[in-house]
C-alpha cells in the first residue's frame, strides 16, 4: 500500500516539474517561423543571386534549403553576419533558411525568389532590374533600347514620346535606320528618332514627308525643285522625266537657264525642260542641236571701222568693241591714245632690224602708213582694258582654242590677234626684229578681231578692217592663224 502511494507520488511530481519545467522535459528545441527580426536578410533574393546576405544572432548556424533540399549551410561570425553560397534559382521559389543559436532555438524565414530580366506573363513581357522590381518606361539591355508602358508591358510598334516618334521590333527592340511599315519607307536616326524632310545616308539624301514617309518623283522645297530615284535616292545629273530632259545640279536643285556640262552648254526653259533649236537670249542667238548642246552661237556684239583714222588701231579698235558690248562708253580713238607704247625707234643695223616689242606696248605708229610701225599685243591691251572694267578682265592667252567658245557660250565675245590672211602666213613673210627685251620673231600680217560666234564649220568675228559684222572663216584656217601668232585672247566676266 505505501509502495503505490510512492508511485503517485513520484508522477504527480513528474507532471508538476514538466508543467513547471519544460525546458528539462525532453529538452526539444523551440522553432519559430518567420521571425524576421532574428533573420534579417541585407539583399533581396533573385534569380541572379548566388550569395546570400544577412545578419541572425553572433555564431549562428545557418541553412538555406527549398522543397528539393538543402543547398547551403555557413555560419554567422561574433557580429551575427553571415553569407551563404547557393546556385542561382528559378523565380517564385521559396526558400527557407534557419538560423539556430545554439541556445536550442531556431529560427526560419521563407524568402521567395524575385525574377530579374525578361519575363513573360499571360502573353505580355515585363522586365525586372536588379532589384527584383517590375520596371517601367526607357530600358537598356544588352545594347538595346526597350520601351515598357505605365503597366511595364514591353511595347512593339509605333510609339510616340515626348513629340517624337520611335519604333519597335517584335522582339522590343528599338528600330533605328530604314523601315518597311505599311508599304511605306521611313528613316529612323540613330536615336530611334522617325526623321522628316532631308536625311542624308549613304552619301545619298532622302526626303521625307511631315509624316515621315519617304517621298520619290518630283518635289518641291522652297522654292526648289527635286527629283527622287524609285529607290528614294536624290537625282543629280540628267534626267529623263515625262519625254523630257532636266539637269539636276550637285545639290540635287533642278536648273534652269544656261548649264555647263561635259565641255558644252545647254539651255533650260524655266520648267527646267532642256531646249533644241535656235533661242534667243538676251541680244544673242544660240543653236542647241539634238542633243541640246550649244552647236552655233550668233553674239550681238558693236561693229567699229578703225578707218581712216586708225590705219594700224585693229587691236584698240576691237578692244572698242568689246568694251561697248560690255556696256562701257569707249572710243577708239581715246584708247589709242591710252594705251601702252614701247617707244624703241625703228633702225636697221648690219642687215638687222632694231624696233619695239609688241608684248611691251604699241610699236610704232598707229595713225599712218608712211611711218613704221605695227601694233600691240594682248598685254598692254588688257591693262587697258582692266582700267573700264575693273576686275572683269580675263586674259587667257595661251589656252586651247576650244576656251573661246567656252565664253561665246556665256555670251562673251573674245578680242584675239590672228593673222591677216586668217591662216598660217609662210615663213618668207617673217623676220627677225631685235628688241629692248631680246629678239622677237615678226610679220606684218598681224590683225585683230572681236570673235563673236561658231557653229560646225565656221568661227565668225567683227573684222574693224574690212567693217564686216560677223564675218566667217573655217575654224581650221583661223585656229591655225590664231596659234602662229600666240594664241592670244581676251574677254570679260
Amino acid at each position: 500500500m505505501q509502495r503505490k502511494l510512492w508511485i503517485n507520488l513520484c508522477l504527480t511530481l513528474l507532471v508538476i516539474s514538466q508543467a513547471l519545467f519544460p525546458k528539462l522535459a525532453g529538452a526539444e528545441t523551440q522553432v519559430r517561423i518567420n521571425n524576421s527580426e532574428e533573420i534579417q536578410l541585407v539583399e533581396k533574393v533573385t534569380t541572379q543571386t548566388t550569395v546570400i546576405k544577412g545578419k541572425t544572432f553572433p555564431n549562428a548556424a545557418i541553412k538555406v534549403e527549398n522543397k528539393q533540399g538543402l543547398l547551403s549551410t555557413t555560419q554567422a561570425n561574433a557580429e551575427g553576419v553571415f553569407e551563404a553560397a547557393i546556385l542561382k534559382q528559378p523565380a517564385n521559389t521559396i526558400l527557407n533558411i534557419t538560423a539556430d543559436d545554439g541556445a536550442g532555438n531556431t529560427y526560419a524565414i521563407e524568402v521567395t525568389v524575385a525574377a530579374v530580366g525578361w519575363v513573360r506573363a499571360g502573353g505580355l513581357w515585363y522586365y525586372y532590374g536588379p532589384d527584383g522590381e517590375k520596371q517601367t518606361g526607357w530600358i537598356t539591355d544588352n545594347g538595346s533600347r526597350y520601351y515598357l508602358d505605365q503597366t511595364g508591358v514591353m511595347k512593339t510598334g509605333w510609339l510616340l514620346d515626348k513629340g517624337k516618334w520611335f519604333f519597335f521590333k517584335n522582339s522590343g527592340a528599338m528600330l533605328t535606320g530604314w523601315l518597311s511599315s505599311g508599304g511605306k519607307w521611313y528613316f529612323l536616326d540613330s536615336a530611334g528618332v522617325m526623321k522628316t524632310g532631308w536625311v542624308l545616308d549613304g552619301n545619298k539624301w532622302y526626303y521625307l514627308d511631315g509624316s515621315g514617309k519617304m517621298k520619290t518623283g518630283w518635289i518641291k522645297d522652297g522654292n526648289r525643285w527635286y527629283y527622287l530615284a524609285g529607290n528614294g535616292a536624290m537625282k543629280t545629273g540628267w534626267l529623263s522625266s515625262g519625254g523630257k530632259w532636266y539637269y539636276l545640279a550637285a545639290n540635287g536643285a533642278m536648273a534652269v537657264g544656261w548649264v555647263f556640262d561635259g565641255g558644252k552648254w545647254y539651255y533650260l526653259n524655266s520648267d527646267g525642260a532642256m531646249k533644241t533649236g535656235w533661242i534667243q537670249s538676251g541680244g544673242d542667238r544660240y543653236y542647241l542641236g539634238g542633243s541640246g548642246a550649244v552647236s552655233s552661237v550668233q553674239l550681238n556684239a558693236p561693229l567699229i571701222a578703225q578707218m581712216p583714222e586708225l590705219p594700224r588701231g585693229c587691236e584698240v579698235t576691237s578692244l572698242a568693241m568689246m568694251l561697248q558690248d560690255a556696256g562701257v562708253k569707249a572710243n577708239k580713238m581715246t584708247l589709242a591714245s591710252q594705251v601702252r607704247r614701247d617707244p624703241t625707234p625703228y633702225s636697221t643695223r648690219n642687215g638687222q632690224i632694231y624696233f619695239g616689242n609688241p608684248y611691251s606696248g604699241f610699236v610704232g605708229d598707229m595713225y599712218s602708213f608712211s611711218k613704221p610701225g605695227l601694233g600691240v599685243y594682248h598685254g598692254p591691251i588688257a591693262e587697258l582694258a582692266e582700267k573700264y572694267l575693273p576686275n572683269r578682265v580675263v586674259d587667257f592667252s595661251g589656252s586651247r582654242f576650244e576656251e573661246i567658245y567656252k565664253q561665246l557660250n556665256n555670251g562673251k565675245p573674245v578680242w584675239v590677234i590672228v593673222t591677216s590672211w586668217y591662216d598660217t602666213v609662210p615663213s618668207q613673210y617673217w623676220q627677225t626684229w631685235n628688241t629692248p627685251t631680246g629678239k622677237l620673231s615678226i610679220t606684218y600680217k598681224e590683225h585683230s578681231v572681236l570673235i563673236t560666234g561658231y557653229d560646225s564649220k565656221y568661227i565668225y568675228f567683227n573684222d574693224p578692217l574690212s567693217v564686216t559684222k560677223n564675218r566667217k572663216v573655217t575654224i581650221s584656217a583661223f585656229k591655225r592663224g590664231w596659234e602662229q601668232l600666240g594664241k592670244q585672247a581676251i574677254t570679260y566676266r
